[in-house]
């Protein structure tokens, strides 16, 4: 979508973009996650590029979680996994 010049997406676009689901990315904005979104007259969301850069770039908290199992040496157990301890 063309908005003044300026590519925005809207929220389904974005979400597609980013491989989320459109609900997360609500969630996440509500968190603190993401940007907060524009706003058009009817209320509907729409993001702009600098936007997509910013959450593109942004860990997400399953993404950390799931890098840091695969790192050597990412938990206390073997392959990285945590392992209770007496």
């Amino acid at each position: 979508m063309e908005e003044h010049g300026r590519t925005t997406y809207r929220i389904s676009e974005a979400a597609r973009e980013l491989g989320i689901s459109v609900e997360w990315l609500r969630k996440g904005e509500t968190r603190g996650f993401f940007p907060p979104a524009l706003r058009d007259r009817n209320g509907h969301r729409y993001y702009t590029e600098e936007d997509m850069e910013r959450m593109r770039n942004r860990p997400t908290s399953r993404r950390t979680r799931e890098s840091a199992r695969e790192s050597p040496g990412g938990g206390a157990g073997s392959g990285g996994l945590e392992t209770a301890s007496e």
